[in-house]
């Protein structure tokens, strides 16, 4: 038979063992900061691209995939730069990119986007940066890039020559 004091020996174990294993459970939980929707929508956008982004794998974090920052308190993707990288192609006005809505600064610069920037970029209301350098757009500037009242900065390139347009 086992005394008072041995069971609460063993009883102080076990209890110790539960909060260890819980706080593991808990630390490997807290890892992975982004949020499925942001995860999805990157990675949409990656498939819309053929991104080759080494780092760039499904079920992972991705606020740690390269060019990918997130707000570490909630875990929402602020900022994505993807310069020179290789993407080809027209930016859809549906592109899964637009579902980032908390989006601060999005770089694309030199890229071959081909195409117009479609209107739905006003869907980005939290831009602050945005950089469209090199990218082969042409047509006009969409209407709806003047509703992003936080945009500060907006790169483009047009007839050879980089314009900076600083907005405040």
């Amino acid at each position: 038979m086992h005394s008072c004091r041995e069971r609460r020996i063993v009883t102080i174990k076990w209890s110790l063992c539960l909060i260890f294993c819980l706080s593991n459970s808990i630390l490997v939980i807290a890892k992975d900061l982004c949020l499925p929707d942001q995860r999805g929508a990157l990675w949409e956008f990656k498939n819309e691209f053929y991104i080759q982004r080494p780092n760039w794998r499904n079920n992972t974090d991705c606020c740690s995939w390269n060019g990918v920052s997130c707000d570490p308190k909630t875990g929402k993707v602020v900022e994505l730069d993807l310069e020179d990288s290789s993407l080809n192609g027209p930016l859809r006005s549906n592109s899964s990119l637009f579902r980032l809505q908390h989006l601060q600064s999005l770089n694309l610069a030199y890229n071959n986007l081909l195409g117009t920037l479609p209107d739905s970029i006003g869907n980005l209301t939290n831009l602050k940066v945005l950089s469209l350098v090199d990218c082969n757009l042409f047509g006009k500037i969409p209407s709806s890039l003047g509703s992003l009242s936080y945009l500060a900065y907006f790169f483009f390139f047009y007839s050879k020559h980089t314009i900076k347009m600083i907005f405040r």
